[in-house]
Protein backbone atom coordinates (compact mmCIF):
# COMPACT_ATOMS: atom_id res chain seq x y z
CA UNK A 1 0.00 0.00 0.00
CA UNK A 2 3.03 2.72 0.33
CA UNK A 3 4.16 1.67 -2.78
CA UNK A 4 0.87 1.82 -4.55
CA UNK A 5 0.68 5.60 -2.45
CA UNK A 6 4.67 6.51 -3.66
CA UNK A 7 3.66 5.77 -7.00
CA UNK A 8 0.33 7.88 -7.06
CA UNK A 9 2.22 10.25 -6.05
CA UNK A 10 4.39 10.07 -8.45
CA UNK A 11 1.76 9.81 -11.44
CA UNK A 12 -0.15 12.65 -10.46
CA UNK A 13 3.29 14.92 -10.83
CA UNK A 14 3.73 13.81 -13.78
CA UNK A 15 0.33 14.69 -15.22
CA UNK A 16 1.58 17.79 -14.21
CA UNK A 17 5.05 17.67 -16.01
CA UNK A 18 3.44 18.96 -19.41
CA UNK A 19 2.63 22.86 -16.96
CA UNK A 20 6.07 22.81 -15.84
CA UNK A 21 7.43 22.97 -19.58
CA UNK A 22 5.43 25.30 -20.77
CA UNK A 23 7.62 28.57 -22.56
CA UNK A 24 8.38 31.00 -20.12
CA UNK A 25 8.35 33.93 -23.26
CA UNK A 26 6.13 34.71 -26.09
CA UNK A 27 7.04 34.11 -29.40
CA UNK A 28 6.11 35.28 -32.97
CA UNK A 29 3.50 33.43 -33.09
CA UNK A 30 2.29 33.54 -29.36
CA UNK A 31 -1.20 35.44 -29.18
CA UNK A 32 -2.58 37.56 -26.52
CA UNK A 33 -5.41 34.84 -25.31
CA UNK A 34 -2.86 32.15 -25.59
CA UNK A 35 -0.58 33.96 -23.08
CA UNK A 36 -3.28 34.11 -21.05
CA UNK A 37 -3.89 30.35 -20.69
CA UNK A 38 -0.20 30.53 -19.59
CA UNK A 39 -0.65 33.34 -17.21
CA UNK A 40 -3.61 31.33 -15.46
CA UNK A 41 -1.45 28.25 -15.25
CA UNK A 42 0.88 30.27 -13.27
CA UNK A 43 -1.79 31.64 -10.96
CA UNK A 44 -3.92 28.32 -10.36
CA UNK A 45 -0.66 26.82 -9.50
CA UNK A 46 -0.53 29.30 -6.02
CA UNK A 47 2.70 30.53 -7.05
CA UNK A 48 1.46 33.55 -7.82
CA UNK A 49 1.07 34.82 -4.39
CA UNK A 50 4.58 35.00 -3.78
CA UNK A 51 5.11 37.67 -6.33
CA UNK A 52 1.93 39.35 -6.51
CA UNK A 53 3.42 43.08 -7.57
CA UNK A 54 5.24 41.36 -10.58
CA UNK A 55 1.98 39.40 -11.68
CA UNK A 56 -0.26 42.56 -11.58
CA UNK A 57 2.56 44.36 -14.10
CA UNK A 58 1.82 40.80 -16.34
CA UNK A 59 -1.45 41.18 -16.06
CA UNK A 60 -1.50 45.28 -16.91
CA UNK A 61 1.21 44.23 -20.05
CA UNK A 62 -1.25 41.29 -21.16
CA UNK A 63 -4.65 44.12 -20.97
CA UNK A 64 -2.64 46.47 -22.99
CA UNK A 65 -1.39 43.61 -25.70
CA UNK A 66 -5.11 42.81 -25.76
CA UNK A 67 -6.57 46.29 -26.02
CA UNK A 68 -4.05 46.89 -29.42
CA UNK A 69 -4.64 43.95 -30.82
CA UNK A 70 -8.70 44.72 -30.51
CA UNK A 71 -7.65 47.57 -32.59
CA UNK A 72 -5.13 46.73 -35.06
CA UNK A 73 -2.28 47.83 -33.59
CA UNK A 74 -0.23 44.84 -34.17
CA UNK A 75 3.02 45.91 -33.68
CA UNK A 76 2.16 47.86 -30.07
CA UNK A 77 0.61 44.46 -29.24
CA UNK A 78 3.70 42.59 -29.61
CA UNK A 79 5.61 44.64 -28.21
CA UNK A 80 3.21 44.80 -25.19
CA UNK A 81 2.88 40.97 -24.77
CA UNK A 82 6.83 40.71 -25.36
CA UNK A 83 6.87 42.28 -22.06
CA UNK A 84 4.16 40.60 -20.67
CA UNK A 85 6.13 37.53 -21.28
CA UNK A 86 9.69 39.06 -20.10
CA UNK A 87 7.52 40.06 -16.20
CA UNK A 88 5.68 36.75 -16.10
CA UNK A 89 9.47 35.09 -16.14
CA UNK A 90 10.29 37.27 -13.88
CA UNK A 91 7.56 36.87 -11.59
CA UNK A 92 8.12 32.46 -11.66
CA UNK A 93 12.00 33.35 -11.06
CA UNK A 94 10.90 35.72 -8.12
CA UNK A 95 8.04 32.88 -6.90
CA UNK A 96 10.81 30.35 -6.78
CA UNK A 97 13.63 32.35 -5.00
CA UNK A 98 11.09 33.13 -2.06
CA UNK A 99 9.85 29.49 -1.86
CA UNK A 100 13.87 28.08 -1.70
CA UNK A 101 14.74 31.34 1.16
CA UNK A 102 11.64 30.51 3.29
CA UNK A 103 10.61 26.77 2.47
CA UNK A 104 11.04 26.26 6.57
CA UNK A 105 8.60 29.01 7.11
CA UNK A 106 6.27 27.73 4.75
CA UNK A 107 6.56 24.24 6.04
CA UNK A 108 5.31 25.69 9.39
CA UNK A 109 2.48 27.84 7.90
CA UNK A 110 1.41 24.23 5.85
CA UNK A 111 1.85 22.20 9.21
CA UNK A 112 -0.22 24.89 11.79
CA UNK A 113 -3.19 25.16 8.52
CA UNK A 114 -3.47 21.57 8.84
CA UNK A 115 -3.76 21.17 12.53
CA UNK A 116 -6.06 24.67 13.02
CA UNK A 117 -8.35 22.93 9.93
CA UNK A 118 -8.81 19.52 11.63
CA UNK A 119 -9.49 21.43 14.72
CA UNK A 120 -12.33 24.15 13.13
CA UNK A 121 -13.64 21.54 11.30
CA UNK A 122 -14.72 18.85 14.27
CA UNK A 123 -17.90 19.10 15.84
CA UNK A 124 -16.59 17.73 19.05
CA UNK A 125 -14.80 20.74 19.48
CA UNK A 126 -16.39 23.66 17.44
CA UNK A 127 -14.36 27.06 16.26
CA UNK A 128 -11.25 27.61 17.72
CA UNK A 129 -11.82 31.69 17.23
CA UNK A 130 -8.42 32.21 18.84
CA UNK A 131 -6.03 30.01 16.81
CA UNK A 132 -8.17 31.36 13.45
CA UNK A 133 -7.75 35.01 14.10
CA UNK A 134 -4.16 34.02 14.84
CA UNK A 135 -3.04 31.89 12.07
CA UNK A 136 -4.78 35.15 9.74
CA UNK A 137 -2.96 37.42 11.77
CA UNK A 138 0.11 34.73 10.85
CA UNK A 139 -0.64 35.08 7.50
CA UNK A 140 -0.72 38.53 7.41
CA UNK A 141 2.90 38.97 8.25
CA UNK A 142 3.59 36.32 5.66
CA UNK A 143 1.93 38.85 2.95
CA UNK A 144 4.46 41.35 4.54
CA UNK A 145 7.48 39.03 4.12
CA UNK A 146 6.41 38.38 0.37
CA UNK A 147 5.39 42.49 -0.53
CA UNK A 148 9.09 43.70 0.98
CA UNK A 149 11.45 41.11 -0.34
CA UNK A 150 9.99 41.58 -3.91
CA UNK A 151 10.50 45.36 -3.57
CA UNK A 152 13.91 44.42 -2.13
CA UNK A 153 13.96 45.55 1.38
CA UNK A 154 15.43 42.78 2.56
CA UNK A 155 15.82 44.54 6.41
CA UNK A 156 12.10 44.76 6.76
CA UNK A 157 11.76 41.33 5.52
CA UNK A 158 14.17 39.73 7.65
CA UNK A 159 12.11 41.27 10.60
CA UNK A 160 8.69 40.17 8.81
CA UNK A 161 10.32 36.50 8.85
CA UNK A 162 10.75 36.30 12.40
CA UNK A 163 7.16 37.64 13.48
CA UNK A 164 5.32 35.28 11.19
CA UNK A 165 7.38 32.30 12.22
CA UNK A 166 6.39 33.08 16.22
CA UNK A 167 2.97 34.07 15.06
CA UNK A 168 2.77 30.68 13.43
CA UNK A 169 3.78 28.91 16.57
CA UNK A 170 1.49 31.10 18.31
CA UNK A 171 -1.23 29.51 16.42
CA UNK A 172 -0.22 26.34 16.54
CA UNK A 173 -0.17 26.03 20.38
CA UNK A 174 -3.23 27.66 20.60
CA UNK A 175 -4.49 24.33 18.84
CA UNK A 176 -2.87 21.46 19.52
CA UNK A 177 -4.41 20.83 22.84
CA UNK A 178 -7.86 20.49 21.53
CA UNK A 179 -5.74 18.57 18.33
CA UNK A 180 -4.69 16.33 21.54
CA UNK A 181 -8.02 15.67 22.41
CA UNK A 182 -9.58 15.04 19.01
CA UNK A 183 -6.40 12.44 18.67
CA UNK A 184 -6.59 11.10 21.51
CA UNK A 185 -10.79 10.40 21.11
CA UNK A 186 -9.67 8.49 17.67
CA UNK A 187 -6.79 6.41 19.27
CA UNK A 188 -9.37 4.84 21.69
CA UNK A 189 -11.64 4.41 19.05
CA UNK A 190 -9.05 2.51 16.70
CA UNK A 191 -8.49 0.39 19.72
CA UNK A 192 -11.59 -0.19 20.36
CA UNK A 193 -11.82 -1.62 16.33
CA UNK A 194 -8.88 -4.07 17.40
CA UNK A 195 -6.14 -1.72 15.27
CA UNK A 196 -3.25 -3.28 17.75
CA UNK A 197 -3.75 -6.73 15.82
CA UNK A 198 -5.30 -5.78 12.39
CA UNK A 199 -3.35 -2.47 11.52
CA UNK A 200 -0.31 -2.62 14.17
CA UNK A 201 2.08 -0.84 12.31
CA UNK A 202 0.18 2.33 12.05
CA UNK A 203 -1.76 2.34 15.28
CA UNK A 204 1.86 2.25 16.97
CA UNK A 205 3.13 5.06 15.10
CA UNK A 206 -0.29 6.97 15.68
CA UNK A 207 0.71 6.11 19.58
CA UNK A 208 4.36 6.86 19.06
CA UNK A 209 2.89 10.75 17.72
CA UNK A 210 0.19 10.91 20.63
CA UNK A 211 2.79 10.42 23.31
CA UNK A 212 5.55 13.09 21.46
CA UNK A 213 2.02 15.48 21.43
CA UNK A 214 1.49 15.06 25.16
CA UNK A 215 4.93 15.16 26.33
CA UNK A 216 4.86 18.67 24.49
CA UNK A 217 1.18 19.90 25.52
CA UNK A 218 2.01 19.10 29.38
CA UNK A 219 5.67 20.44 29.66
CA UNK A 220 7.48 17.45 29.49
CA UNK A 221 9.49 18.90 26.23
CA UNK A 222 9.61 22.47 24.76
CA UNK A 223 10.50 21.06 21.23
CA UNK A 224 7.64 21.58 19.12
CA UNK A 225 6.43 17.88 17.41
CA UNK A 226 6.95 17.91 13.63
CA UNK A 227 3.77 17.34 12.06
CA UNK A 228 1.71 17.20 15.04
CA UNK A 229 -1.45 16.74 12.79
CA UNK A 230 -0.30 13.15 11.96
CA UNK A 231 -1.39 12.11 15.27
CA UNK A 232 -4.53 12.41 14.68
CA UNK A 233 -4.74 11.59 11.05
CA UNK A 234 -2.61 8.32 11.80
CA UNK A 235 -5.45 7.34 14.38
CA UNK A 236 -7.99 7.66 12.03
CA UNK A 237 -5.88 5.38 9.47
CA UNK A 238 -5.76 2.99 11.78
CA UNK A 239 -9.10 2.08 12.14
CA UNK A 240 -9.95 3.02 8.55
CA UNK A 241 -6.86 0.18 7.68
CA UNK A 242 -8.07 -2.21 10.56
CA UNK A 243 -11.62 -2.44 8.81
CA UNK A 244 -10.36 -2.43 5.35
CA UNK A 245 -8.01 -5.43 6.84
CA UNK A 246 -11.04 -6.91 8.53
CA UNK A 247 -12.79 -6.86 5.23
CA UNK A 248 -10.46 -8.26 2.98
CA UNK A 249 -10.20 -11.10 5.11
CA UNK A 250 -13.76 -12.15 4.85
CA UNK A 251 -14.09 -11.67 0.94
CA UNK A 252 -12.55 -14.34 -0.85
CA UNK A 253 -9.98 -13.13 -3.61
CA UNK A 254 -9.96 -9.69 -2.15
CA UNK A 255 -6.26 -9.48 -2.42
CA UNK A 256 -5.56 -10.59 -6.02
CA UNK A 257 -7.92 -7.73 -6.66
CA UNK A 258 -5.82 -5.11 -5.12
CA UNK A 259 -2.90 -6.44 -7.10
CA UNK A 260 -4.22 -6.23 -10.05
CA UNK A 261 -5.55 -2.56 -9.50
CA UNK A 262 -1.79 -1.84 -8.62
CA UNK A 263 -0.55 -3.55 -11.77
CA UNK A 264 -3.62 -1.11 -13.59
CA UNK A 265 -1.70 1.78 -11.79
CA UNK A 266 1.46 0.75 -12.73
CA UNK A 267 0.57 0.05 -16.74
CA UNK A 268 -1.00 3.75 -16.36
CA UNK A 269 2.38 5.26 -15.25
CA UNK A 270 4.08 3.24 -17.48
CA UNK A 271 1.97 4.87 -20.83
CA UNK A 272 2.63 8.12 -19.22
CA UNK A 273 6.74 8.07 -19.87
CA UNK A 274 6.27 6.23 -23.29
CA UNK A 275 7.94 2.98 -21.92
CA UNK A 276 5.65 0.57 -23.85
CA UNK A 277 3.47 -1.57 -21.42
CA UNK A 278 1.63 -4.96 -22.13
CA UNK A 279 -1.25 -4.77 -23.45
CA UNK A 280 -2.58 -7.08 -20.88
CA UNK A 281 -2.54 -5.37 -17.27
CA UNK A 282 -2.39 -8.68 -15.60
CA UNK A 283 1.11 -9.32 -17.92
CA UNK A 284 2.24 -5.92 -16.69
CA UNK A 285 5.79 -6.71 -14.74
CA UNK A 286 7.87 -3.08 -15.22
CA UNK A 287 9.77 -2.81 -12.04
CA UNK A 288 9.85 0.18 -9.53
CA UNK A 289 13.91 0.63 -10.37
CA UNK A 290 12.78 0.66 -14.45
CA UNK A 291 10.13 3.62 -13.16
CA UNK A 292 12.10 5.29 -11.71
CA UNK A 293 14.86 5.46 -14.04
CA UNK A 294 12.48 6.49 -16.69
CA UNK A 295 11.38 9.24 -14.42
CA UNK A 296 14.57 10.18 -13.91
CA UNK A 297 15.40 10.61 -17.60
CA UNK A 298 12.07 12.94 -17.97
CA UNK A 299 13.17 15.05 -15.24
CA UNK A 300 17.11 15.30 -16.40
CA UNK A 301 15.11 16.95 -19.70
CA UNK A 302 12.90 18.99 -18.16
CA UNK A 303 15.72 20.22 -16.38
CA UNK A 304 17.54 21.22 -19.03
CA UNK A 305 14.91 22.97 -21.19
CA UNK A 306 13.87 24.95 -17.83
CA UNK A 307 17.93 26.28 -17.90
CA UNK A 308 17.65 27.41 -21.46
CA UNK A 309 14.36 29.40 -20.50
CA UNK A 310 15.79 30.86 -17.68
CA UNK A 311 18.90 31.97 -20.15
CA UNK A 312 16.00 33.38 -22.00
CA UNK A 313 14.36 35.27 -19.13
CA UNK A 314 17.08 37.24 -18.09
CA UNK A 315 18.59 38.20 -21.61
CA UNK A 316 14.65 39.41 -21.77
CA UNK A 317 14.90 41.34 -18.53
CA UNK A 318 17.97 43.37 -19.34
CA UNK A 319 16.58 44.33 -22.66
CA UNK A 320 13.46 45.93 -20.99
CA UNK A 321 14.56 46.78 -17.63
CA UNK A 322 14.95 50.21 -17.41
CA UNK A 323 10.87 50.33 -17.97
CA UNK A 324 10.37 47.72 -15.77
CA UNK A 325 12.34 49.55 -12.87
CA UNK A 326 10.25 52.94 -13.69
CA UNK A 327 7.01 50.98 -13.03
CA UNK A 328 8.64 48.70 -9.54
CA UNK A 329 9.71 51.88 -8.31
CA UNK A 330 5.83 53.41 -8.52
CA UNK A 331 4.37 50.67 -7.20
CA UNK A 332 6.78 50.18 -4.69
CA UNK A 333 6.16 53.73 -2.74
CA UNK A 334 2.31 52.92 -3.42
CA UNK A 335 3.28 49.70 -1.30
CA UNK A 336 5.03 51.51 1.13
CA UNK A 337 2.27 53.64 2.01
CA UNK A 338 0.04 50.63 2.19
CA UNK A 339 2.72 48.78 4.33
CA UNK A 340 3.19 51.91 6.81
CA UNK A 341 -0.76 51.53 7.30
CA UNK A 342 -0.85 48.22 8.64
CA UNK A 343 2.19 48.13 10.91
CA UNK A 344 0.27 51.19 12.62
CA UNK A 345 -2.82 48.55 13.03
CA UNK A 346 -0.67 46.28 14.35
CA UNK A 347 1.17 47.91 16.99
CA UNK A 348 -2.02 49.18 18.50
CA UNK A 349 -2.91 45.25 18.22
CA UNK A 350 0.19 44.52 20.69
CA UNK A 351 -0.14 47.09 22.77
CA UNK A 352 -3.71 45.75 23.88
CA UNK A 353 -2.20 42.32 23.72
CA UNK A 354 0.21 43.48 26.65
CA UNK A 355 -2.17 45.21 28.43
CA UNK A 356 -4.13 41.35 28.90
CA UNK A 357 -1.25 39.54 29.57
CA UNK A 358 -0.28 41.98 32.46
CA UNK A 359 -3.42 41.48 33.88
CA UNK A 360 -3.22 37.44 33.40
CA UNK A 361 0.06 37.42 35.47
CA UNK A 362 -1.67 39.05 38.76
CA UNK A 363 -4.82 37.05 38.37
CA UNK A 364 -2.01 33.79 38.30
CA UNK A 365 -0.44 35.34 40.91
CA UNK A 366 -3.87 35.31 43.14
CA UNK A 367 -4.58 31.65 42.07
CA UNK A 368 -1.58 30.62 43.64
CA UNK A 369 -1.59 32.00 46.79
CA UNK A 370 -4.52 30.32 47.48
CA UNK A 371 -2.42 27.10 47.74
CA UNK A 372 0.27 25.66 50.17
CA UNK A 373 3.19 23.61 49.58
CA UNK A 374 2.88 20.18 48.31
CA UNK A 375 -1.12 20.93 46.97
CA UNK A 376 -0.69 21.13 43.52
CA UNK A 377 1.65 22.04 40.84
CA UNK A 378 0.25 24.96 38.46
CA UNK A 379 0.96 24.99 34.59
CA UNK A 380 0.05 27.75 32.37
CA UNK A 381 -0.85 26.37 29.05
CA UNK A 382 -0.10 27.76 25.36
CA UNK A 383 -3.69 28.87 24.80
CA UNK A 384 -3.72 30.65 27.88
CA UNK A 385 -5.56 27.77 29.85
CA UNK A 386 -4.23 26.58 33.21
CA UNK A 387 -3.48 23.33 34.57
CA UNK A 388 -4.01 22.46 38.74
CA UNK A 389 -2.53 19.10 38.90
CA UNK A 390 -3.62 18.36 42.69
CA UNK A 391 -0.48 16.59 43.61
CA UNK A 392 -1.73 16.48 47.15
CA UNK A 393 -4.91 14.50 46.29
CA UNK A 394 -4.40 10.36 46.72
CA UNK A 395 -7.42 8.07 46.09
CA UNK A 396 -7.83 4.70 48.05
CA UNK A 397 -6.78 2.00 44.96
CA UNK A 398 -9.52 1.16 43.47
CA UNK A 399 -12.12 3.40 45.24
CA UNK A 400 -13.51 6.97 44.08
CA UNK A 401 -14.50 7.89 47.41
CA UNK A 402 -12.29 11.03 48.70
CA UNK A 403 -11.20 10.83 52.36
CA UNK A 404 -12.17 13.43 54.88
CA UNK A 405 -8.72 14.80 55.20
CA UNK A 406 -8.60 16.24 51.76
CA UNK A 407 -11.69 18.56 52.93
CA UNK A 408 -9.21 21.56 53.57
CA UNK A 409 -7.05 21.10 49.95
CA UNK A 410 -10.68 20.76 48.28
CA UNK A 411 -11.71 24.17 49.96
CA UNK A 412 -8.16 25.64 49.03
CA UNK A 413 -9.35 24.78 45.61
CA UNK A 414 -12.88 26.11 45.83
CA UNK A 415 -11.15 29.38 46.43
CA UNK A 416 -8.68 29.41 43.79
CA UNK A 417 -11.51 28.33 41.03
CA UNK A 418 -13.34 31.65 42.22
CA UNK A 419 -10.84 33.22 41.07
CA UNK A 420 -11.55 32.67 37.37
CA UNK A 421 -15.21 32.96 38.34
CA UNK A 422 -15.91 33.59 34.43
CA UNK A 423 -14.63 30.67 33.04
CA UNK A 424 -15.11 27.18 33.16
CA UNK A 425 -13.43 24.28 34.51
CA UNK A 426 -12.46 20.63 33.45
CA UNK A 427 -12.07 17.60 36.08
CA UNK A 428 -9.96 15.20 34.47
CA UNK A 429 -9.65 11.95 36.19
CA UNK A 430 -6.39 10.04 34.75
CA UNK A 431 -4.95 6.02 35.77
CA UNK A 432 -1.77 4.06 35.62
CA UNK A 433 -2.21 1.26 32.73
CA UNK A 434 -2.71 -1.53 35.02
CA UNK A 435 -5.49 -3.56 34.57
CA UNK A 436 -7.99 -2.79 31.41
CA UNK A 437 -8.89 -0.03 29.76
CA UNK A 438 -12.39 0.03 29.99
CA UNK A 439 -12.34 -0.27 33.68
CA UNK A 440 -10.24 2.09 34.38
CA UNK A 441 -11.77 4.82 31.95
CA UNK A 442 -14.61 4.62 34.67
CA UNK A 443 -12.66 4.66 37.79
CA UNK A 444 -11.14 7.66 36.53
CA UNK A 445 -14.33 9.38 35.69
CA UNK A 446 -15.97 8.36 38.86
CA UNK A 447 -13.19 9.84 40.49
CA UNK A 448 -13.20 13.23 38.92
CA UNK A 449 -17.15 13.35 39.14
CA UNK A 450 -16.54 12.96 43.30
CA UNK A 451 -13.81 16.24 43.00
CA UNK A 452 -16.78 17.64 41.03
CA UNK A 453 -19.45 16.70 43.60
CA UNK A 454 -17.50 18.59 46.83
CA UNK A 455 -16.74 21.63 44.45
CA UNK A 456 -20.29 22.00 44.36
CA UNK A 457 -21.24 21.90 48.03
CA UNK A 458 -18.35 23.92 48.76
CA UNK A 459 -20.33 26.52 46.46
CA UNK A 460 -18.77 26.95 43.06
CA UNK A 461 -21.47 27.58 40.26
CA UNK A 462 -21.58 23.62 38.62
CA UNK A 463 -22.87 24.93 35.68
CA UNK A 464 -19.28 25.70 35.17
CA UNK A 465 -17.87 22.07 36.08
CA UNK A 466 -17.50 19.56 34.20
CA UNK A 467 -15.98 16.32 35.04
CA UNK A 468 -14.15 13.89 32.35
CA UNK A 469 -12.24 10.48 32.82
CA UNK A 470 -9.49 9.47 30.41
CA UNK A 471 -8.26 6.93 32.24
CA UNK A 472 -4.79 5.51 31.15
CA UNK A 473 -4.68 7.00 27.66
CA UNK A 474 -3.26 10.75 28.73
CA UNK A 475 0.18 9.47 30.73
CA UNK A 476 2.70 12.06 31.95
CA UNK A 477 5.17 9.42 32.80
CA UNK A 478 6.70 5.85 32.00
CA UNK A 479 4.36 3.28 33.27
CA UNK A 480 7.18 0.59 33.51
CA UNK A 481 8.12 2.38 37.33
CA UNK A 482 6.46 2.81 39.99
CA UNK A 483 7.35 6.31 40.18
CA UNK A 484 5.95 7.08 36.58
CA UNK A 485 2.23 4.48 37.60
CA UNK A 486 1.99 7.31 40.77
CA UNK A 487 2.36 10.51 38.27
CA UNK A 488 -0.07 8.82 35.92
CA UNK A 489 -2.92 8.47 38.73
CA UNK A 490 -4.00 11.92 39.33
CA UNK A 491 -6.59 14.47 38.94
CA UNK A 492 -5.86 17.25 36.58
CA UNK A 493 -8.10 20.79 36.74
CA UNK A 494 -8.10 22.55 33.51
CA UNK A 495 -9.21 26.34 33.42
CA UNK A 496 -10.05 27.16 30.05
CA UNK A 497 -9.04 30.13 28.36
CA UNK A 498 -10.55 33.25 28.73
CA UNK A 499 -13.23 34.22 25.75
CA UNK A 500 -11.62 37.26 23.85
CA UNK A 501 -13.29 38.87 20.89
CA UNK A 502 -12.10 39.38 17.81
CA UNK A 503 -9.28 41.67 17.40
CA UNK A 504 -9.29 43.70 14.10
CA UNK A 505 -7.68 42.65 11.21
CA UNK A 506 -6.76 44.58 7.97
Amino acid sequence: MANKRFFLSLFTTLMLLPALAAPLHADETMTPRAFEKELNAFKQSGHSRYAPQTTSRVEAYLGSAMLTAHQQKHEESAEALKMAAVTLSEARLTAAGFRKQYNALLELRKETQSVVNIVASSPEIGNNLVSRQQMDQADQLLDLVISTREAGELNKTQEYAAQADEAYNRAMNSALPQLSELAARALASAAASSAAKYAPTTYGAAKAKMAVLRSYIDGMSSTMPSQPADAYKLAIEAKELCLQVKAWRKKTGSHEDNAIKYREFRQQLATVLDLEPENNVLLVNYSNKELVTAVEKLKNQLSSERKARVEDAKRLKLQYGEQLQSRLQAQTEEMQQAQHARITDMKEVFRAKLERETFDKKQQARLRSQFEKGDADILVNLDGSLLIRLTGLQFVPARSKIDAKYQPLLKRLHAALEVYADRNVRIEGHTDNVGDVKPNQQLSLKRAESVRDVLIAEGTDGGRLKALGYGEVRPIASNDFPQGRAMNRRIDIVIDAAKQAAEPTH
